[in-house]
């Protein structure tokens, strides 16, 4: 199997500022490709999110990026290559969901982001492949440890 793509030479680092927070995300699109799945883990308030809207702005997303906790998913068709961005905090299994839920959102046409995977890790390595894994940790005040691997 071929080892993930890495961020940069260090896999971890620590961020002060949603702008440098949104730089790692940036740096992280550049090396994915469609069908990959990326999977954010942290507690609520860790900058999932933020660290996406900086992979969408790099993938040339304009329009407002927003946590989709009570959606499920957000799609940016208009991203290149087309991406997604999945919440499935509020699910605390998918027995009783459709069994397509996921497939607007994950596949070989597209890069997915999944904050909150645990639940459907084995639907979500069905429809694409896990690219990368992204921990994101508080580290006081506003500092966040990001780890990739």
């Amino acid at each position: 199997a071929c080892a993930p793509p890495m961020l940069a030479p260090e896999p971890s680092a620590t961020t002060r500022s949603a702008a440098e927070t949104e730089a790692i995300g940036a740096r992280l699109a550049a090396r994915l490709r469609p069908g990959d799945v990326v999977l954010l883990t942290g507690e609520m308030g860790t900058g999932k999110t933020t660290l996406v809207r900086g992979a969408l702005r790099a993938l040339g997303v304009t329009r407002p990026v927003t946590s989709p906790t009570f959606t499920l998913g957000h799609r940016y068709d208009e991203a290149t290559p087309p991406a997604s961005h999945l919440d499935l905090h509020r699910l605390a299994t998918l027995d009783d969901e459709d069994p397509a839920l996921l497939e607007d959102y994950v596949g070989p046409d597209r890069v997915a982001f999944v904050e909150w995977p645990h639940i459907a890790l084995p639907a979500l390595t069905a429809l694409g492949q896990v690219a990368v894994r992204v921990a994101l940790e508080h580290r006081g005040a506003d500092a966040r440890e990001i780890t990739v691997g």
